[in-house]
């Protein structure tokens, strides 16, 4: 009997030393894998990203956003792949549905007023910039934005008005004298301006932004 347990002790051993050689799963190993392969999607796309390929960027952003650890963070650069495509009804609603999950990030509504007003949506994005305004009175590229959607809209005695808040506020802003002679123009002759505000940084290629809060 006793020759018989020694025998088995020695097949098992013999079992996993051999298993060495060949490959022997060990639990969890499938699971962590994956993730590398998520990290590596990610970071694929953050590279075709930075060289301005936003299709494939896409691409790997919505294959890393399977991996439910960096879901948010892969769907937030998606947003901003959108914006930069300009594909602005999809940059439109992932950065709704990110607002929906941290409606007091400003740098996500001031992105969100930006891609309202280049998709035509004025009247959106005149109460975004008006609301973050109230809330921070001291931001200069809200206000220089809020005043070129106005102009757009062809509210130009109330742009003209806002121009008197910068110039208070920040009589060195180097928007003073554009907005001030394209306010005069509109002021003469009637009408809206086709202008453009101006891109958070989030939205502009060379800085990435931060991304919305988990």
């Amino acid at each position: 009997m006793r020759k018989s347990f020694i025998a088995v002790l020695i097949i098992a051993a013999s079992f996993f030393s051999c298993s060495t050689d060949s490959h022997f799963p060990v639990p969890g190993e499938n699971h962590v894998v994956r993730e590398n392969v998520s990290t590596e999607y990610l970071a694929i796309a953050d590279t075709y990203a930075d060289l301005g390929k936003y299709d494939k960027a896409a691409e790997y952003y919505l294959l890393a956003m399977r991996d439910k650890r960096l879901y948010w963070n892969a769907y937030y650069k998606l947003g901003r792949t959108y914006a930069l495509q300009k594909d602005w009804s999809s940059a439109e609603t992932v950065y709704g549905r990110l607002l929906r999950r941290d409606p007091k990030n400003v740098n996500l509504r001031l992105s969100l007023a930006y891609i309202k007003a280049m998709s035509g949506s004025l009247d959106d994005a005149i109460l975004i910039y008006k609301s973050l305004l109230e809330e921070q009175p001291d931001n200069e590229a809200v206000l220089v934005n809020y005043i070129t959607i106005l102009l757009s809209q062809g509210r130009a005695e109330l742009a003209e008005e806002q121009l008197a808040v910068l110039k208070e506020k920040f009589p060195d802003s180097k928007s003073i004298s554009d907005l001030s002679k394209k306010i005069n123009d509109a002021l003469q002759n009637g009408g809206s301006i086709p202008l453009t505000p101006e891109a958070p940084p989030e939205e502009q290629r060379a800085d990435k932004g931060p991304g919305p809060a988990d």
